[in-house]
């Protein structure tokens, strides 16, 4: 019997987001069968403010794209807040064992200005 193994490579969920807005969303991105995701959230200028990941199970979207239910969005929990406090850098989150179908980045603005980008990979076990 043979399996298949789902991964999702590389996807930019988020360009050159505007740190200076009061909060910036990714893309939604569908991560269904996918057991492990990694998001690496990228960031330049003096920015201050946090980061969630959020999940949704009830989010749904048609094979266009087009939101069908906007859905419930609920922050993943993490040790420490991921956070940019004033400048320049990068952080990766890495999440094993979601059940969630859906997922997203959100950043809160609490001061500065900067550039934000967001990439998000996963795979099957």
């Amino acid at each position: 019997m043979s399996s298949t193994k789902r991964n999702l490579k590389k996807f930019q969920s988020l360009t050159s987001g505007n740190m200076a807005s009061a909060s910036l969303t990714s893309a939604v991105t569908n991560i269904e069968l996918l057991d492990n995701v990694g998001v690496q959230i990228n960031f330049t200028g003096s920015p201050v403010g946090t980061f969630e990941i959020q999940v949704s199970a009830d989010y749904d979207r048609d094979a266009q794209g087009n939101v069908i239910t906007a859905g419930n969005w609920i922050p993943i929990s993490f040790p420490t807040t991921p956070a940019a406090t004033g400048s320049s850098g990068q952080i990766y989150l890495d999440m094993t064992q979601l059940s969630a179908p859906w997922i997203r980045t959100v950043y809160t603005r609490t001061s500065g200005t900067g550039s934000l980008n967001v990439f998000i990979t996963a795979k099957m076990i």
